[in-house]
Parts: structure tokens; sequence; C-alpha cells
């Protein structure tokens, strides 16, 4: 009888011990993903806030060469306003500067629009992974408090 109580017990702290442990390894691999998600989490919103500030700017020059272009635009309009008939001579090589550097800027401006669009489009995609890592994070941190 003794010696079965004493294996008894034996056997008991032994799976107290086994049990007990695996719930601490538990906490520790939860803790560690728990610091891995908060850094990613942190470099995302980094990235983010990096993305979005590189985006204004982007978008404060392009509407200052549209304002530009505008300008260009209107000139080349108001040579041809001076009369019925078309260019006068005189000013002909002076709107010809003027309409090929119109030209050259509209073409110019199309492009630095087309590197928005593209620097926009990856903007969103790394908020979409700033939010996937918040939302992983707040997945975890809600299981342990079920």
């Amino acid at each position: 009888m003794k010696i079965a109580l004493g294996v008894g017990l034996a056997l008991s702290a032994a799976l107290i011990l086994y049990f007990g442990g695996q719930r601490i390894l538990e906490q520790q691999r939860i803790s560690g993903e728990i610091t891995h998600l908060r850094d990613q989490l942190y470099r995302a919103r980094v990235t983010a806030d990096r993305c979005q500030r590189s985006l204004i700017g982007s978008e404060s020059e392009l509407l200052a060469f549209d304002a530009r272009v505008a300008a260009m635009r209107a000139r080349v309009d108001s040579f041809e306003a001076l009369d019925e008939r078309g260019v006068a001579l005189d000013q002909y090589d002076a709107y010809l500067e003027t309409f090929d550097a119109y030209n050259d800027s509209v073409a110019a401006w199309e492009a630095r629009e087309g590197q928005l669009r593209t620097a926009e489009a990856a903007c969103r995609n790394v908020i979409r992974e700033h939010n996937s890592v918040r939302d992983s994070l707040q997945s975890v941190l809600e299981q342990l408090g079920s």
C-alpha cells in the first residue's frame, strides 16, 4: 500500500511537472508570437506612414506641375487667339517653341501621373499588409482573453 501510494504520488508529481512545463512553453510561444507580431506591426506602420508622406509629396508636385502645364496651354491658346487666321508670322517661332514645350510637358505629366498611380497602388498593398498584421495580433490577443 505504501509503495502504491508512493508510486501514485510520484506519478502525480511527474504529471503536474509535465503539464506545468507544457503550459510554460505554450505561454512562452504565445509571448514570442505577440512580440514578433508587434515588431512586424511597428515596421508596417512606419512603412505605411512613409508611403503616405511620399504620396502626399508626389501629389503636391504633380499638382504644381499641372499648374505649369495649364499655364503653358493658356499661353498656346493666347498665341492662337491673336488672329482668326492663325498665329501671326512674326510670333510663329515663339508659338512653335511654346507649343513644343507644352507637348513635351503633357507627356512628362502623363509619365508622372502614371508613377503616382503605381506608387499609390504600392501604398495600398503596404496598408493591407499593416492591417493584416494588426488583425493577426488582435486575434492572438483575443484568444488569450477567452
